[in-house]
């Protein structure tokens, strides 16, 4: 019995060792991936509020920033967008009529950057306001198939309509957009004396 004992003891706290070590495993791995998905996130995030939330006086304003940035560079294959390329995932940033558009493919070497429920997280922390609920749409990824979208709006902390387009499956397929409405105001008003202009030109 004496033998046995030792024997029996030594088997238990190896056991035991193996499962903590398991369990350590496991939650380092966790930590890591969570680190990982703030990286990419912070990137994203920041990308937006350096270029998409900044004030300009018109969209030609915008593209001149855009394009004498050096952080930024013309995407291949897609004119008028500017990308950059950090820890291997492209970001992009593309002028719009009405405002500014910062993007990025989701899944990466097939791991998902982060989820719906992290940037959600992270706009309201930085202190968007929500307008209302997220509602799914239909939309065609880039292999011409249908997939599903989640769209929410926010009112940005400069008082700007945002809109978060997040493709809940085929993340390799669909880049998820960020959209801060810019120029309306100025479109408007354009457009009224445009017309204001041909009302007095067909008198």
């Amino acid at each position: 019995m004496s033998k046995v004992i030792p024997i029996v003891i030594l088997c238990a706290a190896a056991a035991v060792t193996t499962i903590v070590l398991q369990g350590c495993g496991t939650s380092e791995a966790s930590v890591a991936q969570s680190e990982s998905k703030q990286k990419y996130l912070a990137t994203f995030l920041s990308l937006h509020n350096q270029f998409c939330e900044k004030q300009y006086d018109s969209s030609d304003k915008l593209v001149k920033t855009l394009s004498g940035s050096p952080k930024l560079k013309p995407a291949k294959n897609y004119e008028g967008v500017y990308e950059t390329l950090v820890d291997d995932v492209s970001y992009a940033v593309s002028p719009e009529e009405d405002g500014c558009t910062t993007d990025v493919m989701l899944e990466n070497q097939g791991k998902e950057l982060f989820s719906f429920e992290d940037i959600n997280k992270a706009l309201l922390n930085k202190g968007y306001i929500e307008t209302g609920d997220a509602v799914s749409r239909k939309d065609i990824g880039t292999d011409q198939t249908e997939l599903t979208v989640i769209e929410k709006k926010y009112i940005s902390p400069t008082g700007e309509v945002t809109t978060l387009d997040y493709p809940i499956e085929k993340k390799s397929k669909y880049y998820m957009t960020l959209f801060a409405e810019k120029f309306t105001e100025a479109k408007r008003e354009i457009k009224e004396k445009m017309i204001k202009s041909l009302k007095m030109a067909s008198r």
